[in-house]
């Protein structure tokens, strides 16, 4: 991933790519859809969207398909790929990898999606043996909000790792067994730092921790 600087530089030289010299003169290259899609290609290959994004993006995430009701991610894949080759400069070096990584990735590797899709449930507990006869054991069992999924999926690594993307990296804070969640790169060193204080000391000590109910049986420890 570039620096700011190196972002601005080379999303200039895409600008520029955007434009082959043979067109140049054309006045009705950059409309419409075309236009559009050369913006979309553009703004999705950063964090840090200004408002002029937003007619691209708008029109980009507004494509969707649907298949008995339900939205179809590979029919709407596929249609978002479609609409982005659609920039002159699709074809180019390194553009339909590009393209294809977007079209996977984009909406669907920030740490909202991912701390959304894969929250979960995880268990803080410690048990205890009843006096008498019967040493019944008790369970004492905390739940703690979580997200299960501490490692990108491949789609979006091809997506934040791209050698034109800026500002897009997300990284995991903390265990899955102990209240783990996304949080943007820039973002880690203090947010992780802040999950060490709160899940360390007396409120770990003397603990297990689960992504199972251990009353219900196996847990993951």
């Amino acid at each position: 991933m570039q620096s700011f600087p190196a972002m601005q530089a080379g999303a200039m030289a895409l600008v520029c790519a955007l434009v082959p010299a043979a067109h140049a003169a054309s006045t009705d290259l950059l409309t419409g859809n075309t236009r559009l899609a050369c913006e979309a290609t553009l703004c999705l290959s950063s964090g840090t969207q200004p408002s002029e994004c937003s007619p691209s993006l708008d029109h980009y995430f507004d494509i969707k398909k649907y298949s008995h009701g339900s939205l179809d991610w590979s029919a709407t894949v596929s249609a978002r790929r479609a609409f982005l080759s659609q920039c002159p400069a699709s074809s180019d070096q390194g553009m339909p990898e590009r393209i294809d990584a977007i079209s996977r990735g984009a909406g669907k590797c920030d740490p909202e999606y991912l701390n959304r899709t894969y929250a979960a449930t995880a268990y803080r507990w410690r048990t205890r043996t009843l006096g008498g006869d019967s040493g019944e054991i008790v369970y004492d069992v905390h739940e703690i909000p979580t997200v299960s999924l501490d490692k990108l999926p491949a789609y979006c690594v091809t997506y934040n790792d791209h050698a034109w993307t800026y500002q897009l990296s997300v990284r995991y804070v903390g265990k899955p067994e102990q209240g783990g969640r996304w949080v943007n790169a820039e973002e880690y060193d203090a947010a992780q730092a802040k999950w060490e204080a709160e899940h360390s000391g007396r409120w770990a000590s003397g603990w297990n921790f689960s992504l199972k109910n251990p009353r219900l049986g196996a847990y993951r420890q």
